[in-house]
């Protein structure tokens, strides 16, 4: 009668696009760690807060041939897109993520779970983070 209202349906467009999103990094990224994508990324997919995030961080990781032709730019936008998705209500300025540990391990497990390789070195990544900070 009114007390109880139904949720609202998802919308069928992100899944869509995280469908597609998703079929594209599977098309490259190493088939041993599938399990590890699902886990920590692609499950992500039903808490509503997490989907726009969420396309955001898997459109950067499908650019995946960016990252031989512009490693120091493309690493620090995955990284800016990665702090984006766990840090849902932007409470880290972008020097506290940098000493988040737990985030640059997310950080390196995302260079081996859709690469396949090892990622950039904290103090590497800091010198690509902060010399540049405007974007």
């Amino acid at each position: 009668m009114g007390l109880f209202r139904r949720k609202r349906p998802p919308d069928g467009s992100s899944d869509i696009r995280l469908d597609l999103l998703i079929k594209k990094i599977e098309k490259f990224a190493p088939r041993q760690y599938r399990a590890e994508r699902e886990m920590y990324y692609y499950n992500y997919r039903i808490l509503r807060q997490y989907v726009e995030p969420l396309v955001v961080l898997l459109e950067r990781i499908s650019e995946f041939r960016r990252l031989r032709n512009e490693e120091a730019v493309f690493s620090r936008q995955l990284f800016l897109c990665l702090k984006d998705f766990y840090d849902l209500k932007d409470r880290l300025s972008l020097e506290q993520a940098l000493e988040d540990y737990n985030l640059y391990r997310r950080y390196v497990d995302l260079f081996t779970f859709f690469y396949g390789r090892k990622g950039p070195e904290i103090s590497e990544l800091r010198s690509w983070l902060l010399t540049d900070s405007s974007a």
